[in-house]
């Protein structure tokens, strides 16, 4: 199957991923991570079962670690979801690009080519312009925070992914990094008091976004992304992830009325290119 048919599917699919959250107002982000990735490894473990070949034990440890971070990036992200809008938390957790080549670059000793630092230059200029937004519906600095290091976790849990898949078969590294990353969101839901489930008069709407999640941006989304990383480098999979703000602002609009204002717009079309360049 073609790469770049996958990458857009995955794409429209992840697209979709802010405004289910924004949907399931007052519902604890952990609660939400947890159901989604919970249910989509299950689903995808008898595909793991079947055929099964066991990973080395520093391939298993990595899928583990890989699960924390995905688990780390929900939480943040989430939580920045239910703090500032859609189009903001979107661009800014959609910097993975840069953090994933920085992040080659110092561990895995595979600098990035010169217009990458230039490009870094015009993404910072965005991402502090719009972190500084003063309009009405411009967000909360915190909330902004958080979607940068969603970020900087997503991009770990892609890095681990580009090192990792090329060696272990997707039914495999599906269900052992979305059941690893339930296992992490359990043990902070425990720590926290968040319920596992939702609870209340919207429990019902909550578990439908659940649903939704599991089988859109994680079954769809992820793991397109996952299928890629084998076979192209992982800073161009987060490169393709830069056109998810686009999508996510489109289906924002139309379902939440949430339409981004002029001010929010230019800037992150500044943060979007300074990243584009950054990862041609």
């Amino acid at each position: 199957m073609p790469v770049w048919l996958v990458l857009s599917a995955a794409l429209v699919a992840v697209a979709a991923a802010g405004t289910l959250v924004r949907l399931a107002p007052g519902v604890d982000p952990l609660t939400l991570a947890f159901g989604r990735v919970l249910l989509a490894g299950l689903l995808l473990l008898p595909f793991g079962v079947r055929g099964f070949v066991a990973p080395r034990r520093r391939d298993a440890n990595l899928m583990m670690l890989a699960g924390v971070f995905l688990a780390l990036h929900f939480w943040a992200w989430f939580t920045s979801l239910q703090q500032t809008s859609v189009m903001r938390s979107t661009v800014l957790v959609c910097t993975t690009p840069v953090w994933v080549g920085l992040l080659e670059a110092m561990v895995l000793k595979r600098p990035p080519p010169p217009r990458y630092w230039p490009g870094i230059a015009l993404a910072l200029i965005g991402i502090f312009g719009l972190s500084s937004g003063k309009g009405p519906g411009t967000g909360s600095l915190n909330g902004d925070a958080l979607a940068l290091l969603g970020s900087w976790l997503g991009a770990s849990y892609f890095v681990i992914g580009g090192v990792v898949r090329p060696r272990v078969a997707l039914g495999v590294y599906g269900p052992a990094v979305y059941l690893s990353s339930a296992a992490a969101l359990l043990g902070l839901a425990l720590v926290t008091g968040a319920p596992l489930l939702p609870v209340g008069p919207t429990a019902l709407g909550a578990m439908g976004v659940v649903v939704g999640m599991a089988l859109g941006p994680q079954l769809v989304g992820h793991l397109g992304f996952n299928w890629a990383v084998k076979y192209v480098p992982a800073r161009i999979v987060a490169a393709v992830i830069l056109l998810e703000p686009v999508g996510a602002s489109a289906v924002a609009a139309v379902v939440l009325r949430e339409v981004p204002t002029r001010g929010d717009g230019g800037w992150a079309l500044l943060l979007l290119a300074g990243v584009g360049l950054a990862c041609s």
